[in-house]
């Protein structure tokens, strides 16, 4: 099918589009389903991400709450024993407090810093040594991060050993972080393997939603293809209400519309010259219900004693000679671009040089008319051959200014031409013998140096008050 019935912008822009798609390296489903995992991973991630960050602050502010605990507990139980020099209470305060499986240390010491009872006994008697940056309890409870050589970091919690307000030591809950750290650290592995674990049924899921979304535009991209090599039956099914069903319903209505198109188009070729269809397609808003003066030729062709051939004749084979008449003429009758105005029983008038003008318009109907002899000869050798009636034909054809337009109402219009040389031509046809091509002295001078003529001199016409000078047309001058 051809597909000369899509205007020239809209096929243009249909290949740029299909051309743009198909540089494309990654289909539509991949980057859609690429994003959506995008944002699964990156939703996941956040969550996680919070959810981790909440968990370590809330085991940390578990820790802070046992920790101020334990150590007002201890600051409370040692203060005594300190004062009373009682070591062995101390030590065994220490180590009840040491039991908890959290506690990294625990450490009391007098007022000059020397260590009284140790959660190591071995410290006990030396100084207590801290690290520079470390806060001293001397306003009361301070909780901080400790980072002791050889041991992991610390939560610290020291607490001033006072009686009466006078400053009798310190104590010092230290509390391993390494607790926190791997309950986090269990929590981010399990997070992670939650989120591979959602990330494959969600890639699994993403290219499903892909697939299923790209598939109508798919669909619509291949009918796109279809359209532009000219398959205006092509139909998309509409499989949603959203927007992409929208635009499906809104192609298959352009699809009709360009079917519709070139059906009209097919019909019109049937009486005009693909070429001059093409020609009246590309400016419709030119077809009006009005004309315009045009230089034409036109041609009549009338088959001679039609009516006593065919009262001898079944009706069945008077159609089939009006098909093989209307065959030859249409198809002669465009290979030299005319135009096929209407048929006329057992003849047909056909116009060259409108609407698609041509400046040799009178040759070409000239070689029409040659060419339509020849045919009716050649059909008529063939029936004679078959046992049948023979058939001839009379032509005329003439040249000048006409009234070219649609005429009729807005309902039904037919393009026609309108005047006195209509007329003539007409009544040339109706003067010429079988096997004659009639034209007046005037075209016949259009045809000098192409087709060669024979004078039949001045004739009467009705309708004309002077005579006119006929010609009969003989052959190409090569001849």
């Amino acid at each position: 099918m051809s597909s000369l019935g899509i205007p020239p912008r809209l096929r243009s822009s249909v290949h740029r589009a299909l051309g743009a798609a198909g540089q494309l390296p990654i289909p539509l489903w991949a980057k859609l389903s690429v994003l959506i995992v995008s944002l699964l991973a990156l939703t996941v991630a956040l969550v996680s991400g919070f959810h981790l960050h909440r968990q370590q602050r809330t085991l940390e502010g578990e820790m802070q709450k046992r920790g101020r605990t334990i150590a007002e507990h201890l600051a409370a139980s040692a203060r005594t024993a300190l004062l009373t020099r009682d070591e062995l209470a101390l030590a065994l305060i220490v180590r009840d407090v040491a039991r908890d499986t959290d506690v990294a240390y625990v450490v009391v010491t007098d007022r000059s810093g020397r260590i009284v009872a140790h959660s190591d006994l071995g410290r006990v008697g030396r100084p207590f040594e801290r690290p520079e940056s470390a806060r001293a309890a001397d306003g009361g409870l301070v909780v901080q991060p400790i980072a002791l050589a050889g041991q992991d970091d610390v939560l610290e919690f020291s607490t001033p050993l006072d009686f009466r307000r006078i400053r009798v030591g310190t104590a010092y809950v230290g509390f391993n972080r390494a607790g926190i750290r791997s309950a986090v650290s269990d929590a981010r592995r399990r997070a992670t393997l939650i989120t591979l674990a959602m990330l494959a049924v969600g890639m699994v899921g993403a290219v499903a939603l892909s697939t299923m979304l790209s598939r109508p535009i798919v669909r619509l991209m291949q009918a796109t293809r279809a359209v532009a090599a000219g398959d205006f039956a092509v139909s998309v099914p509409v499989t949603s209400n959203d927007e992409v069903g929208s635009l499906t319903r809104a192609f298959n209505e352009m699809a009709h519309s360009l079917r519709e198109k070139e059906m009209i188009k097919r019909a019109f070729s049937r009486y005009v010259a693909r070429e001059v269809v093409d020609e009246i397609l590309k400016h419709p808003d030119r077809l009006a219900l009005t004309g315009e003066r045009r230089d034409v030729t036109v041609l009549f062709c009338d088959i001679r004693g039609f009516t006593a051939t065919t009262e001898t004749m079944r009706p069945e084979d008077v159609v089939e000679l009006l098909n093989q008449f209307y065959d030859l003429m249409i198809e002669t009758t465009f290979k030299y671009d005319g135009t096929l105005d209407k048929f006329l029983g057992d003849g047909v008038m056909a116009i060259f040089g409108a609407p698609l003008y041509r400046a040799d318009h009178a040759v070409m109907a000239a070689r029409t008319a040659l060419a339509m002899q020849a045919a009716v000869a050649q059909l008529s050798a063939s029936r004679v051959a078959a046992g049948k009636t023979p058939v001839s034909v009379g032509i005329g054809l003439n040249a000048g200014e006409a009234i070219a337009g649609t005429v009729g109402t807005s309902e039904r219009m037919e393009y026609t031409v309108i005047g006195d040389c209509v007329n003539l031509a007409a009544r040339l046809q109706a003067r010429a013998a079988p096997g004659q091509i009639l034209v007046a002295a005037d075209t016949c001078a259009r045809l000098n140096g192409v087709i060669s003529g024979r004078a039949l001199g001045r004739l009467a016409f009705k309708g004309k008050e002077d005579l006119v000078e006929v010609w009969e047309l003989v052959g190409l001058e090569s001849q």
